[in-house]
């Protein structure tokens, strides 16, 4: 029930939508925050048996991660040498290339409060007794992120001119347009590939992130449960309303 007196129960739900709500029930004590934790999940499995739950279980990326998204998607597209792990003896991937890149798996803050955003580094200097996850670099002229929402594909491509790093999460940055992102049409062959990709990897919800090279895509990775509003923040491309109509079941 909310301060305005709607309430919903399971009894009474017709359709169910998971969207990182652990981040919204942070409690002092880790007793009531562990038992919310599973009321939500106990939530979505029940929605789930009655096949009215939307996009992704919570537990999506535990069972499903990187290297294993990564490896569903090399028959439909080039994918980055990577390499994770620790205690390396030396440093065992081979790739024409001698740049790399270390990303975060977790995408999770360290103690001080910082985040691991994409940074190219000199691997002969890092620690390997650390857990690393590496890519070769590559040099792209676009970001490109495609939002899957049932039937549909919203395509958005953002330039990399003027970026500074290699992250664009790092700097909001906006082009001359005024708006970040820009449609970007999916070709009829990118389509299949995209389409392929998801029955393979079961969903119908999430993003997809490339880099433009060339004007060919190669992909990084696979968002569960990732943001899409700022895709469109006016309302004018329609992603809001395709959201609507996919949640609620419509043509």
């Amino acid at each position: 029930r909310n301060p305005h007196g709607l309430e919903v129960s399971s009894e009474t739900a017709t359709h169910a939508f998971w969207w990182k709500a652990f981040h919204y029930f942070t409690q002092q004590e880790q007793f009531i925050d562990e038992e919310v934790k599973y009321i939500f999940r106990e939530l979505y499995n029940w929605f789930a048996r009655k096949g009215i739950a939307k996009g992704n279980p919570p537990d999506f990326h535990n069972q499903k991660g990187k290297i294993y998204i990564l490896g569903l998607a090399q028959p439909f597209f080039p994918t980055p040498k990577s390499l994770t792990g620790w205690n390396f003896k030396d440093f065992p991937i081979r790739v024409k290339t001698k740049r790399y890149v270390a990303k975060s798996l977790a995408s999770g803050l360290t103690t001080t409060n910082k985040a691991l955003f994409t940074t190219e580094i000199d691997a002969t200097t890092l620690d390997y007794s650390y857990p690393w996850f590496l890519q070769e670099t590559i040099e792209a002229e676009a970001d490109v992120t495609v939002f899957i929402c049932g039937r549909r594909r919203y395509g958005f491509l953002r330039s990399r001119d003027g970026l500074v790093g290699l992250d664009w999460r790092k700097e909001c940055f906006t082009n001359q347009s005024g708006l970040e992102w820009q449609p970007r049409d999916l070709s009829t062959d990118e389509t299949k590939a995209v389409d392929g990709f998801c029955r393979c990897l079961g969903v119908e919800w999430g993003r997809l992130d490339f880099l433009q090279v060339e004007g060919r895509l190669t992909f990084l990775e696979f968002n569960a449960n990732g943001q899409w509003a700022f895709l469109d923040p006016t309302g004018k491309l329609g992603l809001v309303d395709g959201v609507i109509h996919y949640l609620l079941g419509e043509p």
